[in-house]
């Protein structure tokens, strides 16, 4: 499995993008994030959740692709749902430090 993270936005309107495949990470950290990814029900979300602009707010676009389905959500801060935060954060952690 493979998740693709970008977000982009905010004030300074930089990018940050970050890309890790689940089988090249240690078991711990493989299972955290196919945690995250069954408690945000991730494959049910639809792909937009953002319906409208907020200004100088980050935007999220997160891709899951394993050998059978793929799937796109693009959301914001102000349209993130509670159960896919924690997902987002520790996507951001791991964009932020470069480690899978």
């Amino acid at each position: 499995m493979r998740i693709s993270y970008e977000r982009s936005g905010g004030f300074m309107g930089r990018k940050l993008n970050f890309s890790v495949d689940l089988e090249e990470l240690p078991n711990d950290q493989a299972e955290t994030l196919n945690r995250l990814l069954q408690q945000a029900d991730f494959f049910n979300l639809p792909k937009d959740l953002i319906s409208r602009p907020v200004p100088d707010e980050f935007n999220y676009i997160i891709t899951v692709e394993t050998a059978t389905q793929s799937h796109r959500v693009r959301v914001s801060d102000s349209s993130m749902t509670d159960p896919l935060r924690p997902l987002l954060d520790d996507l951001f952690q791991r964009a932020r430090t470069g480690k899978g």
